[in-house]
C-alpha cells in the first residue's frame, strides 16, 4: 500500500499530513511551548489515545509486528501510536524478552501472539561470516522456534533494542568473538529471518564506537540481505518528551526511504521541561505505592538533599561527596538536583538513589518516584495500572522505565518511516 507523507510548521503549528490511497489524515500539534506543554501533559494523564489530535481514514490496515528484546514495551508503545495515527491497525506477533516480569507487562498490554520468555538466539538458526568485504550469512537466516517459524515472510515490521553489552553463546551463529555486543548481531539475524518490509533497531549512541564495529557490519549484513540501510542519532528532548535522552537507530527497509533524515526534522517539537509533566500530578487509582513511594534514603543522602535545598544549589559541592566521587570522577549530575525548567539528562534505572545520577526533585527533598521517571520518559499514567498484580516490585519498576525507549521518540521514528510499509 504505497503511502506518501509530508511534514511543515505554518501558522504557528506542526502539521502531518499523511496520504494512504487517497485517503489524508492531517495531525495539528500546537508549535508553541504552552500549547504542547497542554497537549504532553494531557497525553500522559491518558485524557487523550494518542499524543496528538488527529482524523484518521475508517479504512485500516492490519500492520503486523515483533519486537524483540521488547523489555516492558516503551518500543512497542510508540509503534503501536504512530501505526495508529497513521491510520493502521497494529498487532503484535511476537514479543520476545529474557526479563519475565518485563515480557508479563508487554503480554497484558499488547496481547502478543507468541510471547518468548528467552533469548533471541533460540529463535533461528544461522552461520555467519565476518570475512570483511563479505560479511553474510553462510546458512539461513531461518526461524526455528515452532510457533514463529509461520511467520516469516508475513511480519510487516520488526523492531528491537539489543543491549549493549551482554553475553550470548551463540552456538553456530558466528565463530567466538568479544561477547559484549554481539546482541545485535541477533537482532539483526533474527530480524532478517522473519523477512519483513522494515526493521528497526535502537541502541545507545556508543554503539557507534563499539570494538566489534557491529553497526558498520550490521549495514553491511542487511544491505547484503536486499534491505536498503540508514542510521543516525536523536535526541529525545527535540520530539516532546521530557528528557535529554539521545538513542542511535538504524532503520532497514525493502523499499528506499529518501529524505529520512528531513522528515524527522519536519517532526521536531518545543522543548517540554520536567515541570511540564510532573508538576500537576492527578490522582491514581491504582497501584499508588508501588508507583509514587520513595525508597528510605542514608542519613548521609538525606543530609546532601537538605544542603542542596537551603542553600539554593543543584550540584552537590565535592567536599560533600562521598571521597570515592570527589576525586578524578566523570559524573558531576550525580547527587544533583533536576532543574524544573528544562528537560532532564537520561532516566536510568538507579533513578531511585541519588548516587546514581540527577534524579533529586526540583522541588521536592527527596529523588523522583516510578511515575515521574516514567512521565520523564513519555509513558502515560495508564501504562501502569495493574502491574502490582503482575508481581512487579520496585526494582522491576525501575529496570522496566530506566531502559525503556521513550515511547515519543519512536513513534516519530515510525511516522518517519512510513512509505516503507
Amino acid at each position: 500500500m504505497p503511502i506518501s507523507a509530508s511534514f511543515c510548521k505554518e501558522s504557528g503549528v506542526v502539521q502531518h499530513r499523511v496520504s494512504i490511497d487517497g485517503s489524508h489524515i492531517l495531525a495539528t500539534v500546537p508549535a508553541n511551548g504552552s500549547g504542547q506543554q497542554e497537549v504532553s501533559t494531557e497525553f500522559l494523564r491518558g485524557a487523550l489515545a494518542h499524543p496528538v489530535k488527529y482524523h484518521a481514514s475508517e479504512r485500516q490496515r492490519r500492520v503486523t509486528y515483533v519486537d524483540l528484546f521488547c523489555g516492558g514495551g516503551g518500543l512497542s508503545l510508540g509503534i503501536e501510536q504512530g501505526l495508529r495515527f497513521l491510520g493502521y491497525s497494529p498487532r503484535m506477533i511476537a514479543a520476545v524478552d529474557k526479563d519475565s516480569v518485563a515480557l508479563s507487562l508487554v503480554k497484558r498490554r499488547f496481547d502478543p501472539l507468541v510471547p518468548r520468555a528467552c533469548s533471541v538466539d533460540d529463535l533461528y538458526s544461522a552461520q555467519l561470516t565476518f570475512r570483511e568485504g563479505h560479511e553474510g550469512f553462510v546458512t539461513g537466516p531461518t526461524i526455528s522456534d515452532a510457533e514463529l517459524a509461520p511467520f516469516a515472510g508475513k511480519v510487516d515490521l520488526v523492531v528491537g533494542g539489543p543491549p549493549c553489552q551482554g553475553h550470548s553463546n551463540l552456538n553456530n551463529h558466528t565463530r567466538r568473538r568479544d561477547q559484549r555486543n554481539l546482541l545485535y548481531f541477533s537482532m539483526i539475524s533474527c530480524a532478517i529471518a522473519l523477512r519483513p518490509r522494515l526493521i528497526i533497531i535502537e541502541n545507545v549512541p556508543s554503539i557507534l564506537s563499539s570494538s566489534e564495529n557491529v553497526v558498520e557490519v550490521g549495514k553491511a549484513l542487511l544491505r547484503n540481505s536486499e534491505f536498503h540501510v540508514s542510521d543516525f542519532v536523536l535526541n529525545a528532548a527535540h520530539y516532546g518528551v521530557a528528557q535529554r535522552r539521545q538513542r542511535h537507530f538504524l532503520v532497514a527497509s525493502k523499499a528506499e526511504l529518501p529524505g529520512l533524515e528531513q522528515e524527522l526534522n519536519a517532526l521536531a517539537l518545543p522543548q517540554v521541561s520536567v515541570n511540564d509533566v510532573i508538576g500537576d500530578l492527578p490522582d491514581l487509582s491504582y497501584d499508588e505505592d508501588l508507583l509514587e513511594s520513595n525508597p528510605n534514603l542514608s542519613a548521609q543522602n538525606v543530609e546532601r538533599i537538605r544542603y542542596l535545598f537551603e542553600n539554593g544549589e543543584y550540584e552537590l559541592p565535592n567536599d560533600r561527596r562521598p571521597e570515592c566521587h570527589q576525586k578524578d570522577h566523570t559524573y558531576p549530575a550525580v547527587y544533583g538536583r533536576l532543574k524544573g525548567d528544562i528537560p532532564s539528562p537520561t532516566i536510568t534505572t538507579g533513578f531511585t538513589s541519588p548516587g546514581r545520577g540527577r534524579f533529586i526533585h526540583p522541588s521536592e527533598r527527596r529523588t523522583i518516584n516510578a511515575r515521574e521517571a516514567a512521565r520523564i520518559q513519555s509513558f502515560p499514567d495508564w501504562y501502569w495500572e495493574g502491574i502490582g498484580e503482575l508481581g512487579f516490585r520496585r526494582a522491576n519498576l525501575a529496570k522496566v522505565i530506566g531502559d525503556a525507549v521513550p515511547p515519543r521518540l519512536a513513534m516519530n521514528v515510525i511516522l518517519a518511516c512510513a512509505s516503507a510499509l
